[in-house]
Parts: C-alpha cells; structure tokens; sequence
C-alpha cells in the first residue's frame, strides 16, 4: 500500500468513544470504531448494559434544571463531623434527580478497547500505525473529573455538562459541590486532580507525566480570564482550588506535545486537544461575528458563534457565554496566532422525539421527520404549537426554569400528524431563538449559510424546515465535524497540510417574511404560556410574566402598554450606545500579546508566567 499520512482523533463523549484515523490528503476516514452506553441518572438502574435506559436519562437531563433547588437546600453529608470528613464513611450522598454522571472505569476501558480495534483494522488492511503522524483528543465540553494523582483511581463519577450540579456557575460550581459534598474526594486531600476530559484523557495515555489543558476546554469551566487567557486566580481561590489541583495551561503560541505510554499508541503525541463546539467551529471555518456552527443531536443543540477582535463584551444574564473558539496557528509567525472567541447557547428542545417515543406516536426521528415531510399539513391560524420546557427553560434567551410543556391550538381535529408537526416545529424555533441569542451577543447579523452538524443533520425534512423557520440558507457538510476540525488543528500544528474535499449540502428556505413573521408570533405566545407553571427563586404561580395584561387582551392600548412600550425603546436605545461605544473600543484597543501572557507547560510544573498567572 502507497504511504499516506493520517491524523488519529479520539473523541470522548460520556456516552460515546469513538477513534478515527483520517487521511490528511482528503479527509477521508481510514478507519473508525466506537462504543456506546447510557449515562448514570437516578432513573437508571442497569447503567453498564441496558440501552433502554437512554430515554429515562434524557428525561432526567430534561429536568436538571427544575431540580436546582434540591441541590441547594440539601443537608451537609453525614460523613462530614466537626468540620473533617468520615474517610470510613461507605459512599457519597445518593444521586438526586437531576444528576448526570458516568463511570471512569467505563470510558477508560472502552477507550483502550477502540483504540485496539482500531489498530488491528489498519493492521489488516495494510495500514501500519506508523503513518499516524500526531494524536488529537476532542471531548464534550465541561464535564468535570476526579481522580487520585498517586493511585490514578477516579474518586467520584464523571459529572456530566447537562447534569444540575452545573447549571449555576458550570464546571466551577460542579468542582465546589464536591469539595463539599463528597467524602472520597476530601479524604483524598492533596493528591486530588481536577479536570476536565481532556486533562484526565492526557494524564491517563501520559502515565501521569502530562497534566495540562488547553484553553478552549478551559474556556467553558468559568474559571478562565478571557482577556489574558490565563486562570482567573481569584475565581479558582474562591472555589477552594490550588494551581497543584488544576491542570496547567497549555500555551497557544508554543508548539508542545504529551507522549502517550499507555496502550497500542504507545510512541505517539498528542499535539491537540479541544472542546467539541471549538472543534466544529474551526472545522466550519467561522472565523467573524454572525458565522454560527449549531451541532443538534437528538437531546441538545449546542450553538456556537464566532467573535473576532477580542473577547466578547460581559454578556447578560440572559445572554449566551463567552468562550474561547478556537487558536489557528500562524504558519509565518508562531508567536502571534490566530485568537477567535465565541458565544456559546444550549437548547434540549430535540429531547421532545423521546417523549414522542414515549407517548407512541413515534419509534424513530427519522419516522418522526418523515411523517411530517410526507403530510405537510396546511399552516393556519389554528396550527398547534408545542414549547418541550420538560425542564424548564433555563438556558438564554429565555431564562425561565419555572416553565412547563404546553401545547397549544389543539381541538377535536387535532391527532398524531398534529403533534408531531409541533414537536419538530419547537425544534426548529428554539434553534433559531438560541442562534438569534448569540447573534444578537456579538452586535452583528447572521452571515449566511448556518452551518449545522451532529447527527440530525441527516434529516432532510428536518433541515428544510429549519431553514423555512429560520429564512436562512442552511449547510450541512459531515455529520461530525468535531472530528474533523480535530484533525485539521493537529495537522497545523505539525506543518502538514489537510484537504478536506467534502462538498456541503444547501437548504434555501422557501419562506415568505410574512410567514415567519406570522410563525414567530404564534411560537412567542407559546413561549409566554409555558411560564408560571413552578413556584420557584421566589416567584409565585401567578407570574406576572406569564399573563397578559388585561388592556392587552381587550384589545385596548393602556397605561401598561405603553410603559412597555417606553420600556423597549429604552433597552433598545442603550444596547445600541454599548455595541458603538463596545466597537470603538475594540477598533481602537490593539490585541494583547499572547506570548507574554500565557502559561508554562511543563508537565507537572506549577504556572511560571508574571503576568497574572501565578496562583
């Protein structure tokens, strides 16, 4: 067989491993293995091999956010006497509803198991594995580890990105629950690690001689300093972490690489490694305000839009998080590469097809789109509309963990066909809320196409309507583009060029302004009806926001509406002064040198930069 060179990428999910080798000549995949398992939820009680417990945890991952309060008002753990922890203590708290978690021991065997299978596969088909010229490790964003550094022994569960210990303040406050919770991870004392997948994956294929991350996994802990691209040392001392605890930065102006020990790719480097959304962004080639990647899979849709010349401004409560996107390295000079920040928004709407599934109206999503692209049922007044808020909706723009499911316009003509129109109708407008929610973030408008991946892009029905709701042009091109915006950041950091000769797929929306204009009203109402249906964060079960004004539903123009109406004009008049006076600064600030701001990475060193990086 003729010499080629290939890119290895490991992509580890909490449900998922997969390994791929791709040729850098085209982008073709060599070969590939995965494995698939549920995740832990407190519905789940065959977690290591019954699948049919999928849908109970995507229902529970549903209802994280409504279990917030749980988390809050419990009890310190018995285990915990005179202010030291119980080491005796037989286990940690039970799982409450809400919580997400996975077992190390489970992702590291199915790790060595596809990177194995892998192997022999090249090895059959005469492919030997010295033609893999680097290693890339791309993760699901967020989700937090621990483990014994001296034992290499997780001590608690992975604790997943969707899981409710996370939704107030992100990896922090998952790192600040276990400080305080659990039993193992205190008895374990010094020698406790904390990371995210990426550091753990390193640390583990290293033999613990590489602990360090890079800054786009960084970015989404809540711990990083957008500005200097360092750990933001004040937030870490306030959740109780040491620079020892936490994993080194990885400098995004050096070249640097972890020699993996541990396994069939016992020899090669991993010169990548990176966050899914940062990965699908870079493969997409967004690179400026308005260019949106969306990964919708069939229990979320991550967006994530591109923002050049500098972090994004403080964002609202309401508003989408700042991240880091992506680093390009420069090939001219290595000094100075490429910075591009994102915004970053998360919808479950897509979870709706389980309960779907549920209810009977449906076995699969492609059974669920096919119905509703075979029937095309007459869009009228009286169209049914569904909002899947089965956890609330948490997440911006909306911000409402009081919300419930509803659905409205339903009647006596109203059956299967119906429902499942408005289920994938609630899909495809809640993805357009959430991309009009970063778009809005950056101070830009929308720059066609919208580049969509993840594995409902298959769905052609689904796409289209997603592009009729929207009115944009839509792109699909590879269903992971993870993967293969993995593989291009590994082969720039090594100097070898990577095509990608995959052509995309188009979707033109066949939309008129006035339809969406008309669908939009209908969905926002909806929205609006959904809210109130939880007391909670003080609120009562009349929620003011959740009514109409009277004067509203008269039909009268009141006091009422017009304060509101004062009230807009004066949001609206202030976030234009901030995205001018937020513009002139950016044009006018030069960007920061990133090589006198960012860390050391020698592995096991503590971080050596003077500029703010010390912790």
């Amino acid at each position: 067989m003729k010499q080629i060179e290939v890119i290895a990428v490991l992509s580890v999910e909490s449900d998922e491993v997969r390994f791929t080798v791709v040729s850098t000549k085209d982008s073709s995949e060599v070969v590939t293995s995965a494995e698939t398992f549920p995740l832990i939820t407190v519905d789940s009680k065959d977690h290591r091999g019954n699948k049919n417990n999928v849908v109970a945890e995507r229902q529970s991952v549903a209802a994280a956010a409504a279990s917030c309060a749980m988390v809050k008002q419990r009890t310190p753990s018995p285990a915990v006497t005179d202010g030291r922890p119980n080491c005796s203590a037989e286990r940690d708290p039970p799982m409450s509803p809400g919580n997400v978690e996975q077992d190390p021991d489970i992702i590291w065997e199915a790790v060595l198991r596809v990177i194995g299978d892998a192997v022999d596969k090249m090895c059959r088909s005469g492919t030997p594995i010295t033609y893999i010229k680097s290693v890339a490790i791309v993760n699901e964003m967020a989700t937090l580890v621990a483990w014994n550094a001296v034992t290499g022994k997780a001590v608690h569960n992975f604790i997943h990105w969707t899981d409710v210990r996370m939704v107030n303040g992100g990896t922090a406050a998952a790192v600040k629950w276990l400080l305080q919770r659990s039993t193992a991870v205190q008895c374990t004392a010094d020698d406790c690690r904390f990371g995210t997948l990426d550091a753990w994956l390193t640390w583990k294929l290293t033999g613990g001689d590489t602990y360090q991350t890079d800054v786009t996994n960084a970015s989404y802990t809540g711990l990083l300093d957008l500005t200097t691209l360092c750990w933001d040392r004040d937030a870490m001392r306030s959740q109780g972490l040491t620079a020892a605890a936490w994993p080194t930065l990885r400098r995004v102006n050096k070249r640097s690489a972890a020699v993996i020990v541990v396994g069939r790719l016992n020899g090669l480097s991993v010169h990548v490694t990176m966050a899914r959304p940062s990965a699908v962004l870079y493969a997409q080639a967004c690179y400026r305000r308005g260019q949106v990647a969306v990964t919708l899979t069939d229990r979320t849709a991550v967006v994530l839009g591109a923002h050049d010349r500098g972090p994004p401004r403080q964002q609202p409560a309401l508003g989408p998080w700042a991240v880091v996107g992506y680093c390009e390295p420069n090939m001219a000079d290595r000094r100075h590469p490429t910075i591009v920040y994102g915004l970053l928004a998360v919808s479950r709407a897509s979870a709706v097809v389980s309960w779907l599934k549920n209810m009977g109206l449906t076995k699969s999503w492609d059974e669920c789109v096919n119905t509703y692209a075979s029937s095309k049922p007459a869009i009228t007044e009286h169209q049914t509309y569904m909002v899947p808020a089965f956890g609330g909706l948490p997440s911006a723009p909306y911000g409402r963990p009081d919300a419930r499911p509803v659905v409205c316009g339903i009647g006596g003509h109203t059956w299967r066909v119906h429902l499942i129109t408005a289920a994938v109708d609630s899909i495809c407008h809640s993805v357009n809320d959430i991309v009009g929610c970063v778009v809005a973030g950056s101070a830009s408008k929308l720059a066609e196409p919208l580049y969509v991946d993840g594995q409902c892009a298959e769905l052609d029905g689904l796409m289209q309507r997603l592009a009729d709701v929207s009115g944009s042009r839509i792109a699909v091109k590879r269903l992971d583009m993870a993967v293969s915006g993995a593989a291009r950041m590994a082969a720039a950091a090594i100097n070898v060029d990577y095509a990608d000769r995959r052509e995309a797929v188009y979707y033109e929306p066949t939309s008129t302004d006035g339809q969406r204009l008309a669908w939009d009203g209908q969905w926002a109402k909806a929205v609006r009806r959904s809210y109130g249906w939880v007391a909670m964060d003080g609120r009562e079960l009349n929620d003011r926001y959740a009514v109409v004004p009277a004067d509203q539903r008269a039909g009268h123009f009141g006091i009422s509406q017009l304060a509101n109406l004062l009230r807009r004009f004066g949001l609206w008049y202030n976030r234009k002064v901030n995205d001018l006076l937020y513009s002139v600064r950016n044009y006018l600030t030069p960007s920061p040198r990133l090589h006198d701001v960012n860390t050391d990475t020698s592995p096991g060193s503590p971080v050596t930069n003077d500029n703010a990086c010390k912790l």
